[in-house]
């Protein structure tokens, strides 16, 4: 199999432009006449909105790519599949596949609206899923081991970005089917699919782990965050329970498919070091939206993450979402107990990465958030409830006492 040169970039059928190497393996991009007349910008600011052909401003990051397509590229678990697939499909090693070969593996399954063609061909999809038989699958894959569902992994897990294993799938209403996610929704769709996402279980992970991400889902909404519907899959019976944590995908509203820009793509900020502050996080909401609504939702999720103790806040976790003619910040993610590295938050906070009142109070007066101490109070109020909310989800004792305790000194900080 030959490496690929050239992808047709498009958006709900249209296209947008063309990705090609030149003869130095440089990647360049060029928008397509028609897209830049009737079409939209990819990435205000940093992909110009013209006709000339464009190198990646910043060719020392992501191979060469451009932000906006890198983000179409997973991280951690989807990476592992594509590099095993490759491997057996063109006897590739992870270090002869170009950006471009990743992308085309990619095709039509990418996170957001955009779609790759020609895209490698791969196993006709399975309609029909067991997420019982696909989390084993992952569990197993994470030994070392190859199951003999692979190719529905690589089909179905191929694209979501984390380390922690999980699939796109299409959940019936009352989730007693569970379709393909890659494939359009059932015409008649008289059992009300939508498109979700299934986390399971890393090996570090504890055995209520999705379970204790579903309180954090709750604990989020309960202080002001946009959080996508979430609920848990239960698979099996009694002491083989199993709770995957599942959620609603925010870049799909029925078929449609909307276009998502992670901060990371949009700032060039690599999200495997701490390179970026909060106070660059809300002045890039600002930017984008030109919304003082949209900057004070990423104030809110700055104080949620801190007074959450979720350290595992990194360029990536953070995204814009283009809806009819404007940019929004998009709805939260991730969102889990994390210590982080070395037990500092990714993204600092006025230089701290663990801050004190002081550090929340100057971000909110350089952003010009007013109403920043009311937002703190309704986030120190959803925080406490974690202990009911987590019992209610079945988190067990161990756990829950953990994490309260470690959000209880959190609270004591800020309220000596």
């Amino acid at each position: 199999m030959n490496h690929i040169n050239r992808l047709r970039v498009s958006v709900g059928g249209a296209t947008v432009g063309e990705l090609g190497t030149d003869v130095r393996g440089r990647i360049y991009f060029q928008y397509e006449p028609l897209w830049l007349e009737s079409g939209f910008d990819l990435s205000p600011g940093t992909l110009p909105f013209n006709n000339e052909v464009q190198l990646s401003p910043e060719p020392q990051m992501f191979s060469g790519l451009h932000g906006v397509f890198n983000d179409s590229l997973p991280d951690g678990w989807g990476l592992l599949l594509m590099d095993r697939a490759l491997r057996e499909k063109a006897g590739w090693q992870a270090h002869e596949i170009t950006p471009l070969d990743r992308l085309a593996y990619i095709g039509t399954r990418a996170m957001g609206a955009i779609k790759y063609e020609p895209a490698m061909p791969l196993t006709s999809e399975t309609e029909v899923l067991d997420i019982a038989q696909l989390a084993e699958s992952a569990d197993q894959l994470l030994r070392g081991e190859t199951p003999e569902v692979l190719r529905q992994l690589q089909i179905h897990g191929g694209s979501p970005g984390g380390a922690r294993p999980k699939v796109t799938v299409a959940l019936s209403a009352e989730n007693e089917q569970c379709l393909s996610g890659v494939s359009q929704l059932p015409k008649d769709n008289n059992k009300g699919y939508e498109h979700w996402i299934v986390k399971f279980r890393s090996k570090e992970d504890p055995i209520d782990a999705g379970r204790s991400e579903l309180a954090y889902a709750r604990m989020a909404k309960l202080a002001g965050l946009d959080m996508p519907k979430s609920q848990l899959l239960e698979i099996g019976h009694g002491a083989d329970c199993n709770a995957f944590f599942a959620v609603r995908r925010f870049d799909r509203e029925g078929d449609e498919r909307l276009h998502v820009l992670s901060l990371s793509g949009y700032i060039y900020a690599d999200h495997r070091l701490p390179s970026v502050d909060y106070e660059s996080i809300i002045k890039a909401t600002y930017n984008i939206s030109r919304s003082r609504v949209e900057a004070e939702k990423a104030f809110r999720l700055m104080v949620f993450n801190v007074m959450a103790h979720n350290k595992d806040d990194h360029s990536k976790n953070f995204a814009f979402i283009r809806r009819e003619h404007s940019w929004e910040l998009a709805p939260v993610y991730d969102l889990t107990f994390n210590s982080g590295i070395n037990n500092q938050h990714s993204t600092d906070i006025a230089g701290s990465g663990n801050p004190q009142l002081k550090d929340i109070h100057q971000v909110a007066q350089n952003c010009g958030i007013k109403s920043w101490r009311t937002i703190l109070e309704q986030v120190q109020g959803a925080t406490e409830r974690w202990d009911s909310l987590a019992e209610d989800e079945g988190v067990t004792a161990a756990e829950r006492h953990k994490i309260g305790s470690a959000l209880a000194v959190i609270r004591k900080r800020f309220n000596p």
